[in-house]
């Protein structure tokens, strides 16, 4: 795991090296999945939840493991369709799957803003999900070999794919 963790800081610096890493480690995507899941429950324990809780009632957990998987799945191929169908981008989907794993645990900083904005939670949700959209847009430039600007309108048009797709699902009461 300190290969990991050395990856994640990396990651989290912007430092191309761990994006070439992801490139070429087929293993990284189950060690991306640990850090999406370990982040989720994280953000549940900073959230106001007690350990108990999270912990002991498996329904919750499992239900905020599947939400957190669901997040990473689709936000990743919403981000690879515009990289590849709008931008005309290269890359793999495998590759955008780990660099999305591994900028999940930018998130945590949704606890931090929600500690100083207690009564924004959409204030909250978009200075926490801006470095998130920096480290993927970071990984989309390695990538897909486009430039900057539009690796971050990849990373921000992924996002706005992925609330059309919760929004039409949550009207069928699936999530």
């Amino acid at each position: 795991m300190g290969v990991v963790f050395q990856r994640l800081l990396q990651t989290i610096k912007l430092e191309r090296d761990a994006f070439v890493w992801m490139d070429f480690n087929d293993r990284a995507t189950g060690d991306a999945a640990i850090l999406v899941a370990g982040t989720q429950v994280l953000i549940l324990l900073g959230t106001g939840s007690s350990i108990f809780d999270v912990l002991f009632n498996p329904v919750r957990l499992i239900s905020a493991l599947i939400s957190a998987l669901f997040f990473w799945l689709i936000y990743t191929g919403a981000t690879y369709a515009v990289v590849r169908y709008i931008f005309d981008g290269e890359g793999s989907f495998p590759t955008m799957l780990r660099i999305t794993g591994f900028a999940y645990p930018t998130l945590l900083v949704l606890i931090a803003t929600n500690l100083l904005l207690p009564n924004s939670f959409s204030l909250s949700l978009l200075l926490g999900g801006a470095w998130f959209m920096v480290v993927v847009a970071n990984g989309v430039l390695y990538i897909a070999d486009l430039p900057i600007f539009k690796a971050f309108l990849a990373s921000i048009g992924g996002f706005v794919l992925v609330i059309i797709v919760q929004s039409i699902l949550s009207s069928f009461r699936l999530f």
